[in-house]
């Protein structure tokens, strides 16, 4: 187990490097009070970090490092391997700087499924520019999931609400076919783990919405709940987890039923963060729950069209490395305590 009189040594991504990631990164990280609460590792080319600084107009002492292991304390470190990087166009769609973004990614996440950081917190990334041979993924979650152990599912959270997806960045049309009873209890039964070690909630209280339209209407519509989901529950909740519905999704949210809940899980990506978004835009955090390594990336995207004008808002991405940091103490203190239980049963 780490060290407690260490500091977290909390890992960033730069992101795409012509969106507003390296804006909020930056100015997150010039508030050196925060110093005293983590190390900092960047994983981006220091030459355009000091581009983006000089651009916003502040100024930041890098220490450039070619390993985490060299990074020290009180330092805003940076693991700067890259070569011929290409020069910030902010607002730009450039597949130069996507294989930038990629390389950070992935020095960053080998990292952290080595150990060398504790968490990984990722500024915004363009799919399209950084869709490649290399990189053929979804996005950030898919890719994570390829690399760290465990089977990962999109968490957004925020202070009053947190929604979990069944189906990520797929077609509507695929979203039925992706999604068996079997299926909904695994990822039942994972993230009510992920709350009780992550969350400290001691017994969650989970809330699934339908597939179809007013959950079905007992058949009229479709039999994807009645076939999927209820039998889905039944099995969840016989096992001890309290686990409920499936609401109709149209009214779940404006009714604030969602208060009544520590998760709601959505069936599919607009369902779950079109409400999220509306109720929670610039303070949530988009978090992978399920792996055995922490990230958490800020609820937006790359925001070309304020890139570079120095309006970007930093908040999401606080509450990312805030999060990030609070879930890696919840961890350990969940699992000193379940280990000292196992213990004493021997």
């Amino acid at each position: 187990m780490k060290d407690p009189k260490n500091k977290i040594k909390v890992g960033f991504t730069t992101g795409d490097m012509n969106g507003i990631g390296p804006e909020i990164l930056l100015n997150s990280l010039k508030n050196t009070e925060l110093l005293s609460l983590y190390t900092p590792v960047i994983y981006g080319p220091v030459k355009n970090l000091n581009y983006t600084l000089n651009h916003l107009g502040f100024e930041l002492s890098f220490n450039r490092i070619t390993s985490a292991e060299q990074s020290k304390e009180d330092n805003i470190n940076v693991v700067d391997n890259f070569k011929n990087t290409p020069e910030i166009s902010f607002g730009s769609l450039n597949k130069e700087m996507g294989a930038v973004a990629f390389e950070s990614i992935r020095s960053g996440v080998k990292d952290l499924k080595d150990g060398k950081i504790d968490v990984l917190v990722t500024p915004p990334i363009n799919k399209e520019a950084i869709h490649s041979n290399e990189f053929k993924f979804m996005g950030h979650t898919d890719y994570i999931d390829s690399q760290i152990n465990g089977s990962s599912t999109m968490m957004m959270v925020s202070n009053d609400l947190r929604v979990a997806l069944l189906t990520e960045h797929i077609p509507i049309s695929k979203v039925t076919d992706s999604i068996t009873s079997d299926y909904v209890k695994n990822k039942v039964n994972s993230l009510n783990e992920t709350l009780m070690r992550d969350f400290q909630i001691e017994r969650p209280k989970i809330a699934i919405l339908s597939i179809d339209p007013h959950a079905g209407d007992g058949g009229v519509i479709a039999e994807n709940d009645k076939k999927i989901i209820v039998p889905a529950i039944k099995k969840a909740y016989a096992s001890g987890i309290l686990v409920y519905g499936p609401f109709s999704a149209d009214s779940f949210f404006g009714s604030n039923e969602y208060k009544k809940y520590d998760l709601v899980i959505a069936s599919y990506h607009d369902q779950g963060l079109i409400p999220f978004k509306t109720l929670s835009f610039g303070m949530g955090v988009n978090y992978t729950s399920g792996l055995d390594k922490i990230r958490t990336s800020p609820d937006h995207g790359t925001a070309y069209s304020i890139a570079g004008k120095g309006v970007a808002s930093r908040d999401s991405f606080l509450c990312s490395i805030y999060l990030a940091i609070d879930i890696y103490r919840r961890r350990r203190i969940y699992d000193e305590v379940s280990k000292n239980k196992l213990e004493i049963s021997k």
